[in-house]
């Protein structure tokens, strides 16, 4: 199926992407907007900002000179679960009156590595992404605890006291907190807060007291193995019930996903050289290239959010490990998409059906054209849709989200470069899932109908069948999505099932290459409302520039053809 021509899109797709954009804006965008108007929000800090400020603190407030700093890094830190908490709750109002300011839950965390020696380790300073005030620290060097001498006769409440009165030189209002209990064998002193909770949940403070310190003498404190550090105490149920959440989505990404989707590697290279003679060994090459040198530029763009996974989960790797082990795994992936494109390719024509025309075709660049133009359509039905089906979810399963900041605007060293992203996800899943997928299963199933019935099956057969076959790689790529921070866990599946029908739906309609632009738009437009509400300087401009990409890419590609063909086809001139 070629569609070279000019032919228009019909009035109905039309009213159906306005009114998918509709539902858009009404679900998702106006109250977010609304929201952000409604609060008092100030410009976040960039990286480079974050870390001048941290500098300038290690200076003023810890006495370190600018000779002992090795290196520095900041990386973006969200509390995921107490974020969970209050979205699950619908406590933000709250949270942003009394905790936001001193006790954020986001966090730039910028460790200032010193030289070996006193002080050696590393000084992480926990600052304020909006203000840069520091709101906690930590030493992990050689910790130096209390001695006993200095604490012992002390009473509870006293020791409670000698605590506070430490953290009081670091901003910590003494009254605000009360003596919640004390383990000797760290030497840390925890005081939950005073005030008023939000919902079930309290503050908790934790105070290390490295010894040396003498409450009546020096403006510098000691702070060698010092720390003053806050945390949110959360119901046991809540907490129960994420860490339950997180091992069913680390099941379901290893045998729901990760292990199919290394079958599914082997089938293509199977179909690749059963069915490559249907196509061409070429076809798929420019794009599982430009899938891997996009996604090589967006992880090393992304250091920092890496970095912050395995933070989060207590690992630690280091930033070149992180690197490597990622462009490893977008190497195989980028295999994947080559066969996957070429085999589905192959499927379809064996099939009697061509999704994808080739660039050799002189109508090439119009058809690249009228695709974007309607990928933008399709995305504003696609927005609707999702925007319909979570709202449904969330009335109907209580569904809520986290924060996750390994996917953050603020863990990235480029943040313009998000929106390249889209062309990732865009180019990979729509060859795997959809060209090769449903090709695969629309195969085996009218295949098997065949032998079965000894007779070619009649179109409503066929057409009842190709329907089903959209399910297992719908499946497979809903699976997939389990690892974002979304509750409970099977929410984006039930919502990406039945978004791969829509899908689905559109490749057997329009093509593979209008589906990828649909799907690519549908991305952009989301990661382009991201930026324009971060908060970080320039970046509304650049949720601006993700809009428009894809159209940009469309007319650029149209130009393109027509410039080179038309060379090729005047040699001489």
């Amino acid at each position: 199926m070629n569609r070279l021509g000019p032919t228009p899109l019909d009035k109905r797709w039309i009213w159906t992407a306005f009114a998918g954009f509709i539902l858009f804006l009404f679900i998702q965008v106006f109250p977010i907007t609304g929201q952000l108007f409604s609060m008092n929000t100030e410009q976040v800090m960039t990286r480079s900002e974050a870390e001048n400020k941290a500098l300038d603190l290690a200076v003023s407030r810890f006495g370190i000179q600018q000779g002992e700093v090795v290196k520095t890094t900041v990386t973006h830190l969200s509390d995921s679960e107490t974020t969970g908490y209050l979205s699950k709750h619908d406590l933000f109002d709250a949270y942003e009156k009394q905790w936001s300011k001193h006790t954020p839950t986001d966090v730039y965390a910028v460790e200032i590595r010193l030289e070996s020696g006193n002080p050696s380790g590393k000084l992480l300073l926990y600052l304020n992404m909006e203000t840069g005030d520091l709101v906690a620290w930590e030493h992990d060097g050689n910790r130096v605890v209390p001695s006993m001498d200095q604490t012992q006769g002390l009473s509870d409440v006293k020791l409670a006291a000698y605590a506070l009165q430490y953290a009081s030189f670091w901003g910590v209002q003494p009254d605000e907190w009360k003596w919640d209990g004390y383990s000797a064998e760290k030497g840390i002193v925890k005081f939950s807060s005073s005030g008023a909770g939000i919902g079930e949940s309290k503050l908790w403070l934790k105070i290390a007291v490295p010894e040396g310190f003498d409450v009546l003498v020096s403006s510098f404190p000691p702070w060698q193995g010092g720390s003053v550090t806050y945390g949110v105490d959360l119901p046991e149920a809540f907490t129960s019930y994420l860490h339950d959440q997180e091992k069913w989505s680390t099941r379901l990404s290893v045998f729901g996903f990760i292990l199919p989707q290394i079958l599914l590697f082997l089938l293509a290279i199977i179909y690749t050289g059963t069915h490559g003679g249907h196509s061409s060994y070429r076809r798929g090459i420019f794009l599982s290239v430009l899938f891997f040198v996009l996604y090589a530029g967006l992880t090393y763009n992304m250091i920092p959010g890496l970095r912050a996974g395995t933070w989060e989960a207590g690992v630690g790797s280091a930033d070149k490990i992180n690197l490597i082990v990622s462009l490893v795994t977008y190497a195989a992936m980028a295999l994947l998409t080559y066969f996957s494109a070429v085999g589905g390719d192959g499927l379809w024509k064996s099939m009697g059906r061509s999704l994808w025309p080739r660039w050799r075709e002189s109508g090439y660049g119009n058809a690249v054209l009228r695709s974007m133009r309607e990928g933008y359509f399709l995305a504003f039905i696609l927005l609707g849709a999702q925007s319909f089906i979570l709202l449904v979810l969330e009335k109907s399963l209580g569904s809520f989200s986290s924060s996750d900041a390994t996917q953050s605007m603020y863990n990235m060293s480029i943040p313009w470069l998000l929106p390249l992203l889209a062309w990732c996800a865009g180019i990979s899943e729509e060859l795997q899932s959809r060209l090769f997928g449903i090709g695969l299963f629309r195969k085996w199933f009218v295949g098997g109908a065949r032998k079965l019935l000894g007779r070619e099956p009649s179109s409503r057969t066929a057409i009842l069948l190709t329907t089903v076959a959209i399910i297992p790689p719908g499946l497979l790529w809903a699976l997939g999505h389990v690892g974002y921070a979304i509750y409970p866990v099977y929410t984006r599946i039930i919502e990406l099932v039945i978004m791969s029908f829509l899908f689905g739906w559109f490749m057997l309609r329009f093509g593979i290459i209008t589906v990828i632009f649909a799907h690519v738009t549908l991305d952009a437009i989301l990661m382009g409302m991201q930026m324009m509400f971060d908060g970080l300087p320039g970046d509304f401009i650049g949720g601006v520039f993700s809009l428009l990409m894809p159209g940009l890419v469309g007319i650029v590609i149209w130009w393109l053809h027509g410039v080179i063909r038309g060379k090729e086809a005047s040699p001489n001139q």
